[in-house]
């Protein structure tokens, strides 16, 4: 982006309404942004980006005179359109900007708070938002949408959730950002198969930890020490990976699969030499239910950290001590979970689950990474037996 477009948009982002939560005259809550309109050339990479096409259904949270919606639907087929904005002439002008178009009864705009939006049928978002913004979005993006759905955000990124492409987009006023992202699946956990070998079936078992698409993690093969894996990647639901099988003259295994639950199937190419071979291949992930309480010591106190499931979506707590914590940036990955804790000061916690544990890592900042473990809290007898009562009464 050029200095004098950054210069011009950081003087529009200084008179964000920093006070957005206050209720003011009215009752109804102030933008959080100032308008500022999408250019059309951006708005072209963005929708080419995201590859929409007739089948989609795309959602503009902040969606300003409704220009990228309507393009949407109008030049590139998308089969339904919704913007979402607060502010109420934001929305007239959106609605009068789609009745000058063909495409009228496939677009709606809804004056909503974004964050209290339902956005679940989208296949498609696109954003124009603050960095701050983008973050507090984040999780429900992760809740909302499936593997595979896509992201597009005009200048600004989403943090350590790195885009899977970033582009610049040439303009008038010098270059715009344009950070695409789609949304991955859940890989973390611990997986098993077999596959022929020289002297029979040989057992696999890998174990993957995940933190949203960057993969990383070990594979054994009938009880060998673990192999690093290597160039692992999840789009969408599509996990692959490479590892070398130091047991059979360093032969190298490409594996390609699809994530559909707890189970993983695909291909697998082997090469030996000069030698390769093509296989099926089909996984199964330990099954491990995150729901309930986990507990460890921070800071010398104890803390549990609370999953539910709710409405088949994820949500966490932290007690510590006599403090509870809602945490808002939590997120549970197949097996594996991740969560911040505090602001000014963070804490970021990754771990995977195997049997009655979470393991993995914390790291604070400026701080090197050490290990964690939690212990899943099962009731007790006496607690199995009040509650016993309780529901009998």
């Amino acid at each position: 982006m050029s200095h004098r477009r950054k210069v011009w948009l950081c003087g529009l982002w200084v008179i964000v309404i920093l006070g957005g939560w206050l209720v003011v005259y009215g009752g109804e809550r102030k933008p959080d942004v100032q308008y500022v309109p999408t250019p059309p050339e951006v708005i072209t990479e963005m929708l080419n980006r995201a590859n929409v096409g007739k089948d989609d259904i795309i959602y503009d949270l902040g969606c300003g005179d409704g220009r990228i919606v309507i393009t949407a639907v109008e030049k590139f087929g998308a089969k339904k359109g919704v913007g979402i904005d607060i502010d109420a002439e934001r929305i007239k002008e959106s609605r009068e900007n789609a009745r000058k178009t063909t495409v009228g009864d496939r677009v709606a705009f809804l004056q909503q708070d974004l964050f209290d939006t339902d956005f679940s049928e989208a296949t498609v978002v696109t954003l124009y938002l603050l960095p701050e913004l983008n973050i507090r979005l984040r999780p429900a993006l992760f809740r909302q949408l499936r593997p595979g759905d896509r992201i597009v955000s005009h200048a600004f990124d989403m943090e350590e959730w790195q885009p899977d492409k970033t582009v610049e987009v040439p303009g008038p006023d010098g270059e715009d950002t344009v950070f695409y992202w789609m949304l991955p699946g859940g890989a973390a956990g611990s997986w098993r198969w077999t596959l022929p070998g020289a002297e029979g079936e040989q057992n696999y078992r890998l174990r993957l930890r995940q933190r949203f698409q960057t993969i990383g993690g070990t594979m054994e093969i009938d009880g060998q020490p673990q192999q690093p894996i290597a160039d692992a990647r999840v789009m969408g639901n599509r996990l692959s990976f490479n590892v070398r099988d130091t047991g059979r003259e360093k032969a190298k295994m490409s594996f390609t699969g699809r994530i559909m639950g707890n189970a993983l199937s695909g291909s697998v190419e082997s090469e030996s030499g000069p030698a390769v071979v093509n296989r099926d291949w089909t996984a199964k992930r330990d099954r491990v239910n995150l729901v309930g309480a986990w507990r460890w010591t921070l800071n010398e106190a104890p803390a549990t950290l609370r999953i539910q499931s709710r409405d088949g979506r994820r949500y966490a707590t932290l007690a510590v001590g006599n403090r509870r914590i809602p945490l808002t940036q939590f997120y549970a990955w197949g097996s594996g979970v991740y969560f911040v804790v505090g602001r000014d000061i963070r804490q970021t916690y990754e771990g995977v689950a195997e049997g009655d544990r979470i393991v993995g890592t914390v790291i604070g900042h400026g701080e090197v990474s050490r290990g964690w473990t939690a212990q899943r809290v099962t009731k007790t007898a006496g607690q199995r037996s009040a509650r016993t009562k309780r529901d009998k009464t």
